[in-house]
């Protein structure tokens, strides 16, 4: 039974320290932390309306400079391409989709084989890589590229909460969900993920909150939708908890993309806009919800067409969560801005701090364009602009 066999992998695939070794050691059957019973900070009260903020909410802007930061040689080269980032007990997870993408060969017998393009036939490259923290001593890498069994094409990488540890994974063309470990191991995770009614096209946000339990946001009819699955011992169950989709002259799932993650505890759930200048903050069973917003003029009044368009802001682009604190990558230009400051010169980007609350903490400027992750005490930024591509910021302590 489904249930049983997730536990069952569950305790099989349990992970072990990521513990400090000499640069001569290659930390091949490294695995992640089995997490005791979880102990998390008491989370600010969180009540329920709308709120509308303004920048100086946050207090002084604080402005942080970056330090290189090599990755052991001894790991893959690649070149930067749509990346992410997981920290999960002393360790880094990367994602970064390999440099010259896929094509199809078909054979004489009318099977099509999928090849590295202009690569050598053997061995496909790999999606994921991990790396020791804090020296960035390379592990092992894993996640062939492809569209054969147990290989990735448009993967993810995945939240979990504290009732659930370790890594996963998630391969949005066959919807299927994997657990992995340090030493490149990945193993699938027995869920079948139910087709969303008057969706055609499905793109999940997918965190996993306890063993039987994965919340996930995912396009609907009209836009996007919050969604719990619960598996029991025959079967999934998944229901809408929540609509996402707010704005009349908004129909369309894309207008809404944005950055979903919950509290280390499992216990608070937020939702940015990618193309609006909201969040929302609420509950795990989505009753009380806090809606927040702030003074960003002329986006409810666009169409669907002028929101996705080149010349439109982009405000929210990634997050991260901690006990304390969640973060959020914002922009706050368009993307033709964004473009011609980098072509100039280094570009920039904020980050702004909330606590479980959705009160505005701090709020940071960094002094390059990337994406951004962060454990809390440590901003990672990966820059398009660099070989070398990562920067680290240290935060300051807060009050």
């Amino acid at each position: 039974m489904k249930y049983i066999n997730f536990l069952f992998l569950l305790v099989l695939f349990f992970f072990s320290a990521c513990k400090h070794r000499t640069e001569k050691e290659r930390a091949i059957a490294d695995t992640l932390f089995v997490a005791v019973e979880p102990v998390c900070p008491a989370e600010p009260p969180l009540v329920a309306g709308s709120v509308t903020l303004s920048e100086d909410d946050f207090g002084p802007l604080v402005e942080l400079s970056g330090k290189q930061q090599l990755f052991d040689e001894n790991g893959p080269v690649f070149k930067l391409s749509e990346p992410e980032v997981l920290i999960i007990e002393g360790c880094f997870l990367f994602q970064n989709r390999p440099a010259g993408g896929m094509v199809q060969i078909r054979n004489e017998n009318g099977t099509t084989t999928v090849k590295p393009m202009g690569g050598e036939e053997g061995a496909l490259p790999n999606f994921f890589h991990w790396y020791h923290l804090p020296d960035f001593r390379y592990m092992a890498s894993m996640g062939q590229q492809g569209n054969g069994p147990g290989e990735f094409i448009y993967p993810h990488l995945v939240q979990s909460c504290k009732k659930a540890p370790g890594a996963y994974l998630y391969e949005t063309t066959t919807s299927r969900l994997y657990m992995a470990d340090t030493a490149g191991t990945l193993k699938p995770v027995p869920v079948d993920f139910q087709k969303i009614k008057g969706s055609t096209y499905s793109n999940k946000q997918i965190v996993v909150a306890a063993p039987d339990t994965l919340y996930s946001v995912d396009n609907v009819r009209g836009g996007k939708a919050l969604f719990r699955t619960v598996l029991r011992e025959d079967s999934t169950v998944t229901e809408q908890i929540y609509n996402l989709s707010f704005s009349k002259k908004h129909k369309g799932w894309a207008a809404y993309i944005g950055d979903f993650a919950m509290s280390p505890s499992g216990s608070r759930i937020v939702y940015a806009y990618k193309y609006f200048r909201k969040l929302l903050v609420m509950d795990k069973e989505a009753r009380i919800v806090r809606d927040i917003s702030f003074d960003a003029e002329g986006v409810d009044a666009k169409d669907d067409v002028k929101t996705l368009g080149p010349d439109n802001v982009t405000y929210y682009w990634g997050i991260s969560a901690t006990d304390r604190y969640f973060f959020l990558v914002y922009s706050g230009r368009t993307p033709i801005k964004v473009g011609q400051e980098t072509n100039k010169g280094k570009g920039y980007i904020f980050v702004e701090q909330y606590d479980w609350g959705g009160n505005p903490v701090a709020r940071y400027r960094l002094d390059r364009w990337g994406k951004v992750f962060t454990d809390g005490t440590t901003f990672y930024l990966l820059c398009y602009k660099y070989d070398d591509p990562l920067f680290l910021y240290a935060l300051p302590e807060n009050k």
